[in-house]
């Protein structure tokens, strides 16, 4: 063999051995069949996502299929308008028990357990109070000072009595869970996705998220700032939910009125721009976030530190921040 043709049968193993590599190279870049799979939908009024990593992708899209579903679910069961909903039914009773099946009442244990530990903070027997305010219309306003006082009388979860299978309640008191449904709805979403085998996935509904399996990077928002970011903050197998005055809100002679009603006032709490708590359950950390933004940033610090497997940041009403002494390890370091 000359020395010509020797050069040359070596230049063609190495151009095959490259091709080989740059093959499985890009397969490993580009075809990588242990994928996210992310997916939104409008409910609950507000955009949906799921995100799941995993190889199947047909059980990958009929869990998310399943998890939607689940969300609408929830969606209609604390609907305060839709006429299917527990939640109406109750509100439009004349009975005074009310029978709960395992679900409902597991979750009015709950929230009844949120309302005791912040001392009625969160108080989800605010529907009378909450209606005449509007914000679940287009136009919500300043109700009258008297019809407030009016409202506070047929309002909160103390005149509520938890029964064995059920609950106590005067016919005039309404009940609204909007401040924690969605919290509700991430943490039977995660719960549908893994009943399904799939170990790797996160719920975003309206900024109540739970992520398993994996670090999952989720941006806290600027209460102030539009599309910018105070935190980035790492969860896994944690849940993390966000109560501000920015999202549902109105002005009105330069004062600014939102949708987080202070149960002992009746009018906007305003001790806060935002409150966002990290803790294992989603439920849990929405009905949490509402409590310390109507306490405060003090009080809740206190309330916070308190409680196992559970932080928080606060941006009291002057935009300064409060955090707990264990959330640090909860940030990212991007």
């Amino acid at each position: 063999m000359t020395k010509k043709v020797k050069n040359s049968v070596i230049l063609i193993i190495v151009f095959v051995v490259l091709f080989i590599c740059g093959f499985y190279l890009s397969k490993l870049l580009f075809e990588d069949p242990t994928r996210v799979i992310n997916r939104t939908q409008i409910i609950m009024g507000t955009i949906s996502e799921i995100k799941i990593l995993n190889n199947d992708t047909k059980l990958t899209n009929q869990a998310i299929n399943d998890a939607f579903e689940e969300i609408k679910r929830i969606d209609e069961l604390f609907s305060t308008y839709n006429k299917k909903s527990f939640v109406w039914s109750i509100n439009h009773s004349n009975d005074e028990i009310i029978n709960l099946n395992d679900e409902l009442y597991n979750f009015i244990l709950i929230c009844d357990s949120v309302w005791k530990v912040t001392d009625g903070a969160y108080d989800p027997a605010l529907g009378v109070l909450t209606s005449i305010w509007r914000f679940e219309t287009d136009t919500p306003k300043l109700p009258p000072q008297k019809n407030i006082r009016e409202s506070l009388k047929n309002s909160g979860w103390n005149k509520i009595t938890l029964l064995k299978k059920g609950l106590k309640k005067n016919i005039n008191i309404k009940l609204d869970f909007s401040s924690v449904a969605k919290g509700y709805a991430v943490d039977k979403a995660i719960e549908k996705i893994k009943s399904m085998g799939i170990k790797i996935a996160l719920v975003n509904i309206g900024g109540e998220v739970k992520g398993i399996g994996k670090d999952w990077n989720v941006g806290i928002k600027h209460p102030r700032l539009s599309n910018m970011f105070i935190e980035n903050i790492i969860l896994k197998d944690f849940a993390i939910a966000t109560s501000g005055d920015y999202e549902n809100y109105f002005m009105q002679n330069g004062k600014r009125y939102n949708h987080i009603l202070n149960p002992q006032t009746g009018y906007s709490a305003n001790l806060c721009q935002s409150v966002t708590i990290i803790t294992k359950n989603t439920l849990f950390a929405d009905a949490l976030s509402t409590a310390c933004f109507v306490l405060g940033a003090k009080k809740s610090i206190v309330l916070i530190e308190g409680l196992e497997n559970t932080e928080c940041l606060i941006i009291d009403k002057g935009g300064n921040k409060f955090e707990s002494k264990g959330f640090n390890k909860f940030r990212s370091s991007l």
